[in-house]
């Protein structure tokens, strides 16, 4: 299992902008045949989503997005440590090695359980990932 490192106040913000938002986005529940759309289903609490493409990172479902500046079309985002792919040169490699060569992004109705980590203390974050499991890790 890999262990995926997080900046608190960097999540900090994720998990504010999730729970002042009016609404949730949508979760991937599959793809239609026909068309090859995303099927979604509502998400009905304040929830993170990890994700892998460029870089791995945590990001808000709150809708509307948290964008990093109003003519920007980038959401803020949450890097793990060594997968920002602005600041970490070896950002690919090292995304591989801690979830693999896929991209994938998941909905974690984690909020409550990161801002309670947070208000206690802690300065980072981490999310333990393998073998099809994606959980907080004790610290």
């Amino acid at each position: 299992m890999s262990q995926l490192i997080f900046e608190a106040d960097d999540v900090r913000r994720v998990i504010k902008h999730s729970l002042d938002s009016p609404a949730q986005g949508g979760k991937t529940i599959g793809h239609d045949p026909e068309t090859g759309s995303a099927l979604t289903e509502p998400v009905a609490a304040a929830a993170v989503i990890l994700a892998c493409d460029e870089g791995v990172y945590l990001m808000s479902n709150g809708q509307p997005r948290d964008l990093l500046n109003e003519a920007s079309p980038r959401s803020f985002a949450a890097y793990a440590r060594g997968c920002n792919p602005f600041r970490d040169r070896e950002w690919r490699r090292n995304a591989r090695e801690l979830v693999g060569g896929d991209d994938f992004s998941c909905v974690l109705p984690w909020v409550h359980d990161l801002k309670a980590l947070l208000d206690a203390g802690a300065r980072t974050v981490a999310v333990n990932v393998g073998d099809g499991r994606v959980e907080i890790a004790d610290c």
